[in-house]
């Protein structure tokens, strides 16, 4: 991927300058001035760790991109330029135009933040569109206003260069095969890889509204609704802090076979993150990491014997489907009491998932269900899950 940082340093700048010179005001009616970066928050912490958005007095905004999916040593760089100054652009990839007017969202996170913003009719295309939870986006895929440009192994090529997208919003995975971000860019189409999905913290998932505040000339907002979520998830996280301590937590079992593996998330992956936030431990995770282990089924299965409560024991959505897939499941006590839940509430018919979708942008209301599960002492009264399900 051709970055900024490989355009020759004089050649930038004149650039720069070039386009500060032609446009106006921020168009955007608010958001962050001065040299601080959005990505921080205003007690200094910054919860993002791969991206960071630079405003200057002027316009311009520079976004700074950490995508270690590649192995790259230096970040990527883009110029979030006024749409009235796109003519001097046209033909530099490293530039985008907002507000955006048209976008490709090649993940449902993509289509979570701009819907919050309430800018979802500028998706022009999506990739897997029968697995999108949202139903304001379902309706404008069912009139037709938003196509179905493939996946990421083989995008319908035609279709996004017919579409003209302001940007492409895509991402890129350790490993994989991610030549489609190299060609879209080679066809001339302006690409924007990101990696929402990489950050291990949820506030730092939630963070990415400021991004898509700054790409939709809606900071203003997108500020607003991150300090309002990250103020209800805090103070969800500091009652139980306050009440849960060290042998006091929820022993939890997470996940189930999967081809005869039990795969278990590290310390500091996302969903232990928000485990530990919500007063639960996890069995068998190891900390100071964010990779999963891989352990045999009797490792795992002397855990469960140990675990409070069971959750996202993967598809299964019933007792009954679990003990059918092994017999010994009818042991565990977390399964005989049952404390069995799984994230599958807001699942479409297709098997998207709501809680890998809007649940990015709603962390605080995802740590609700986790505490009225782990801790229901400290919520009495307070009952119904948003994105969990008990098992019965």
């Amino acid at each position: 991927m051709k970055i900024i940082s490989k355009v020759p340093l004089l050649s930038a700048l004149l650039l720069a300058f070039a386009i500060i010179a032609s446009c106006g005001g921020n168009p955007d009616g608010g958001g962050l001035s001065g040299n601080k970066a959005s990505g921080q928050t205003e007690n200094g912490s910054i919860y993002a760790r791969h991206f960071t958005i630079e405003e200057s007095d002027s316009s311009i905004k520079s976004l700074i991109i950490k995508n270690t999916w590649s192995g790259k040593l230096k970040d990527e760089k883009y110029l979030l330029v006024p749409r009235d100054c796109t003519k001097l652009l046209s033909e530099n990839i490293y530039t985008i135009p907002y507000p955006l007017k048209s976008v490709v969202c090649m993940s449902s996170s993509h289509v979570a933040y701009i819907a919050a913003l309430g800018q979802a009719e500028v998706i022009k295309g999506i990739s897997g569109t029968r697995f999108i939870y949202n139903k304001q986006v379902r309706q404008l895929i069912a009139d037709g206003r938003i196509k179905d440009v493939g996946g990421e192994n083989l995008p319908n090529y035609e279709l996004i260069m017919a579409m003209k997208p302001d940007v492409v919003i895509a991402y890129g995975i350790s490993g994989a095969d991610n030549s489609y971000i190299e060609k879209l860019q080679k066809l001339g189409v302006k690409t924007l890889t990101i990696g929402d999905y990489l950050e291990n913290s949820p506030l730092g998932k939630l963070e990415y509204m400021k991004l898509f505040g700054a790409l939709c000339g809606k900071s203003a907002m997108a500020d607003s609704l991150f300090s309002h979520k990250v103020e209800e998830y805090l103070k969800i996280k500091e009652k139980i802090f306050e009440a849960v301590k060290g042998s006091s937590r929820t022993k939890v079992m997470l996940n189930a076979p999967y081809k005869g593996i039990w795969y278990i998330p590290g310390g500091e992956n996302y969903t232990s993150q928000l485990i530990k936030d919500a007063g639960g431990i996890i069995l068998g995770s190891v900390e100071n990491s964010s990779q999963s282990t891989q352990s045999g089924f009797e490792q795992a299965y002397a855990y469960a014997l140990q675990a409070d409560v069971w959750l996202h024991p993967n598809t299964m959505k019933s007792i009954d489907d679990i003990i059918s897939e092994n017999n010994l499941f009818k042991n565990i006590p977390a399964l005989k009491n049952g404390r069995v839940y799984n994230n599958t509430l807001r699942n479409t018919p297709e098997g998207g998932s709501d809680f890998w979708e809007t649940g990015v942008i709603e962390p605080h209301i995802i740590l609700h269900d986790l505490a009225l599960i782990l801790h229901p002492e400290l919520f009495e009264g307070e009952s119904g899950f948003e994105y969990y399900i008990k098992l019965e």
